[in-house]
């Protein structure tokens, strides 16, 4: 009787001790699995960072072309597409261009830009006079030989004025004009333009590639990239295009004033 008592007595206490031993092992599965859970929400935030920080980046580059370029008068002329976008100010359309650094040819020739305008009705946009050398084939276009982002680029004029510049924002300044002296025209520019860029992920498409070409980057279907004036404020841009399809996308808008400065050193 006494063996069979301390038989029982010793399964019950195996029977407890397995008991704790399964209640830990689940209080290590579940802090397991949170801590999982949060390392991968980190790693997803960091990616997010990482992926929006290139982005910007990539963004930004063409816009700090055009604000270090020196030569105007080459800027404005009309083999360049902010040449040709000025000698058609007024009219609402976009000059298209990819950015292609690794390619050998000068940044931002009219030669390679595309020229679109939004339509009366629906929010796509159409090729005006031009080819389609302007879009980015989003498969081989990269802006750098990782091969991960692609760059469009969009030229504009603006035909509303900017409300934050006051009356003589773009007069020449530290030049002497008391008697009557006239600066050539061709010296002097006032032009405002407008340069939106696209920066983009292909790589992270939800789509075929080949149809997020064909449905937003084509002379069948195209966006403006800039609709910051008032009568396109409704309108579907590029960037709305691709987000459409998951693709990690930022676009960016800066304008320019146009101007060669003269200063007098010297009293005349």
């Amino acid at each position: 009787m006494i063996n069979q008592l301390n038989g029982a007595r010793l399964h019950a206490q195996n029977g407890a001790t397995l008991i704790v031993v399964l209640f830990l092992l689940l209080i290590i599965m579940v802090v397991g699995t949170f801590a999982i859970k949060m390392g991968i929400n980190s790693l997803a935030v960091s990616t997010n960072a990482q992926i929006n920080q290139l982005l910007s980046q990539s963004a930004d580059t063409p816009l700090n072309k055009y604000l270090n370029t020196a030569d105007i008068s080459t800027l404005v002329s009309y083999s360049s597409a902010v040449g040709a976008a000025i000698d058609e100010k007024g009219t609402n359309r976009e000059f298209i261009f990819c950015y292609k650094p690794t390619n050998s040819r000068a940044f931002g020739l009219n030669a390679d830009a595309s020229v679109i305008t939004a339509k009366a009705n629906g929010d796509d946009a159409e090729l005006v006079n031009s080819g389609s050398a302007g879009f980015c084939d989003i498969e081989r276009d990269y802006g750098s030989a990782r091969q991960a982002v692609v760059t469009q680029v969009a030229i504009t004029v603006p035909r509303t004025r900017d409300v934050t510049k006051k009356p003589g924002d773009n007069l020449v300044r530290g030049t002497n004009l008391s008697e009557g002296t006239g600066l050539p025209k061709n010296l002097v520019s006032q032009d405002t333009i407008r340069v939106t860029t696209t920066a983009f992920l292909p790589a992270y498409s939800s789509a075929d590639l080949g149809d997020v070409q064909d449905n937003c980057l084509s002379s069948d279907a195209a966006y403006i990239s800039d609709n910051l004036s008032e009568e396109l404020s409704s309108k579907k841009t590029l960037k709305d295009c691709l987000s459409e399809y998951n693709i990690p996308v930022v676009s960016q808008v800066q304008e320019f004033t146009l101007a060669t400065i003269l200063e007098q050193t010297e009293a005349p």
